[in-house]
């Protein structure tokens, strides 16, 4: 028997690497980007399996009345259609491979304003060989107190990273309950939000968003951030008040930002964060690398195989975690 897989909104990027490691008793299809809505849900009608990428509407869904599995191409599932999915009792994983290259980008983002990297290059480029070098106003990450604020798999990547690397204090915050294992794999301790945001040196936000998080750091929250503290989002953008934000940078009530998320994407060239001279900016690239391109391409094949035996693909965020048994379906 060969099970027909379907690859919607495709990512071009994956597309040949999958086609490539398509295992044996699979056959992978992949729609055009633009492909219409109809014509996805006449696809979908005789696929076992689909991957999906974002922003696919939950008519086609509704249409794979023989799927037993989908595979999410992002970390976030905000545009998923949850309900629906639920409702379908469809098991639907998101992809949990980008942790490394979102992690080491937020401790990138931390580095670069730490060590004022930016201005420092653009006093350069205007012929100024260190008119501004005050020791006072360059750190290291060494012994700073990182703040985690949303301790999953990129938020335990980055306290890895911050404690085991430079020898940071990792706290964190996370309205999920955190296995004490995992936690102290990192030697991280939980801390109420309020707590975390003033003994900081850095907060770094790798929440998802969702009722409970959305604007969960809002003014209140800023004004109790050091005056040299420094914070970074890799998570989701609206997971941040970002006009509040904005004032205490303008306001210097912080020392500095870096973002790799905003409330609104694409970031309008016309926004204050691009003119502000302490705040680092990147185009939403955290997860961006060819060695995740990798991880992804096999993290597809693996789950896809695991649900055609009917069993837990890693990564499931529906309430039906399991696919159902071959015999079942047979």
């Amino acid at each position: 028997m060969t099970y027909r897989v379907l690859f919607l909104n495709p990512l071009k990027d994956y597309i040949d690497g999958l086609r490539e490691a398509t295992p044996e008793g699979f056959e992978l299809t992949v729609l055009p980007a633009g492909t219409t809505v109809s014509d996805m849900c006449r696809a979908a009608e005789d696929a076992d399996f689909l991957i999906s990428g974002v922003e696919v509407a939950e008519e086609v869904f509704r249409a794979a009345k023989k799927v037993r599995f989908v595979q999410y191409m992002s970390s976030g599932y905000g545009q998923l259609p949850l309900p629906v999915l639920n409702e379908l009792g469809i098991p639907v994983a998101q992809m949990k491979t980008h942790s490394i290259s979102v992690g080491e980008h937020a401790v990138a983002l931390i580095l670069t304003l730490l060590r004022r990297i930016p201005s420092s290059m653009q006093l350069l480029r205007e012929g100024k060989w260190r008119p501004d070098l005050d020791e006072t106003s360059y750190g290291e990450l060494f012994g700073k107190t990182v703040g985690i604020v949303g301790l999953g798999n990129i938020g335990r990547w980055i306290g890895r990273i911050v404690h085991h690397g430079f020898g940071a204090e990792v706290i964190y915050y996370d309205a999920a309950e955190i296995p004490l294992t995992l936690s102290e794999l990192i030697a991280a301790k939980p801390v109420p939000l309020d707590e975390l945001m003033s003994r900081s040196d850095v907060v770094c936000v790798s929440l998802p968003l969702n009722a409970e998080s959305e604007k969960l750091i809002g003014a209140e929250q800023l004004a109790l951030m050091r005056s040299s503290g420094i914070l970074v989002n890799v998570g989701r953008g609206e997971v941040i008040d970002e006009a509040a934000l904005i004032r205490a940078l303008r306001d210097r009530a912080i020392a500095g930002a870096g973002l790799d998320v905003y409330a609104v994407e694409p970031l309008s060239l016309s926004s204050e964060l691009l003119t502000l001279p302490n705040v680092v900016c990147t185009p939403h690239m955290a997860g961006v690398g060819w060695e995740n391109v990798q991880r992804r391409i096999a993290a597809v094949w693996s789950n896809i195989q695991l649900a055609a035996r009917g069993d837990a693909p890693s990564g499931v965020i529906t309430e039906t975690k399991r696919a159902p048994q071959l015999s079942a379906m047979t």
